[in-house]
């Protein structure tokens, strides 16, 4: 069985070299002859699957992609050629989930909203929406989930309309880029509602930057009683359109689900569809891959209460991931540009771009962290940690 790996997977040759007969490329040369005998094909959102890429397959089974978006997959081809298809889908929640608490935590620190009275309006209820749910249950913050594709797949959970998600504190965006069927969500949030949006209001997408009008949340964003906007991901990645910049509170270069355990979790995932597919146990796990890291020691202000204090929570969940800190690199990259050329060319805004993602910072989700917390914590704000992800253990009482 012949595997051909993209380089940039991780761990990818370590996960797969005795599943099968493994030959990296990288993605920039790989050409259709490179297809040539291959049995599968596994890469990462940097490869484009294409009909004039598959000519060169003649015994192509399976394509798979360790990332949660399938966009650079042209399935409809695969499909016409009797080529199977997956992805890691879901692979990269959690990391998604941990940067919209990250945001909405400093809208708290910041006053822009009152969380424990705020309603969050989750449009997309998905593995990231699912998995951010789960984090706002922890710290008991009210949502909606919107989601009319699940809602009449039977999903039992109660859903609301678009008309209801516009009148939220918050609307955070976690849906797949469609563009066609009963369901587009190509400008999903077109002017429409972004005119009924005010300034009290914070809109944040990390999904797909097609979901948004751009267009129309320029002119909103430049015109009176403008909504908060926070921007993981944009238009025309990566030759982005800068002009939106000075007018988000926070942007940031398509990494909402760029942890250390989103990237490994992906290669998990195929590593074990390519097993299945090759009949063949899957013996590797992520342990395997992640490197543990030194217990975190935290102060809280309020240990013995029954509820973890907002001010603890923002303390310790920015200790461990900060959108802040992402913001800024993405800002002084722009910056620097900008001083280099006024004109900005939109070649070195998208390499600049790509160079961000391909070079981002070490991040582990809150999984990978073990607090020490006073002695005295109570239950209660233990098992909220511990739902947010953390491992817990009590400092020893003097």
């Amino acid at each position: 069985m012949k595997i051909l790996l993209e380089d940039t997977i991780p761990f990818g040759a370590s996960y797969l070299d005795n599943v099968g007969e493994v030959t990296t490329y990288a993605w920039q040369n790989l050409v259709a002859s490179d297809l040539a005998d291959i049995d599968i094909l596994a890469l990462r959102s940097t490869t484009k699957v294409t009909p004039e890429l598959i000519k060169g397959a003649n015994k192509l089974q399976f394509v798979t992609t360790a990332t949660a978006g399938t966009n650079h997959i042209d399935k409809a081809c695969l499909n016409a050629n009797n080529i199977a298809h997956s992805s890691a889908a879901g692979c990269n929640a959690v990391a998604v989930a941990e940067y919209v608490l990250s945001v909405l935590l400093h809208a708290q620190k910041s006053k822009k909203l009152d969380l424990y009275s705020a309603t969050v309006g989750i449009v997309g209820a998905g593995n990231v929406g699912t998995a951010l749910s789960v984090l706002l249950d922890a710290v008991g913050v009210s949502y909606v989930l919107c989601d009319p594709p699940l809602q009449e797949a039977g999903d039992k959970r109660a859903f609301v309309e678009m008309d209801d998600i516009a009148r939220c504190d918050v609307i955070t965006l976690h849906v797949p880029f469609v563009q066609g069927g009963p369901h587009p969500t190509g400008k999903l949030i077109d002017s429409a509602l972004l005119n009924q949006l005010n300034d009290h209001q914070l809109l944040i997408n990390a999904c797909r930057g097609e979901v948004i009008d751009e267009l129309a949340l320029h002119a909103r964003l430049t015109s009176p009683n403008a909504p908060t906007v926070v921007l993981d991901v944009f238009d025309n990645e990566p030759a982005i359109d800068t002009r939106l910049f000075d007018h988000c509170w926070f942007i940031t270069p398509h990494i909402a689900g760029h942890s250390v355990e989103g990237k490994v979790r992906g290669t998990q995932m195929i590593y074990e569809q390519i097993c299945h597919r090759t009949g063949q146990k899957a013996t590797k796990a992520l342990s395997d891959f992640l490197e543990s890291i030194p217990p975190v020691k935290v102060s809280l202000q309020h240990p013995t209460q029954t509820r973890l204090s907002v001010v603890d929570l923002i303390d310790v969940f920015h200790r461990i991931y900060d959108v802040a800190v992402d913001d800024i690199t993405m800002r002084q990259s722009v910056k620097q540009i900008e001083n280099a050329d006024t004109h900005a060319p939109s070649e070195s805004v998208a390499s600049q771009f790509a160079a961000l993602r391909k070079h981002y910072r070490v991040r582990r989700e809150c999984s990978a962290h073990t607090l020490v917390v006073p002695h005295n914590t109570s239950e209660e704000i233990a098992k909220t940690l511990k739902n947010l992800g953390f491992s817990v253990q009590r400092e020893q009482a003097q």
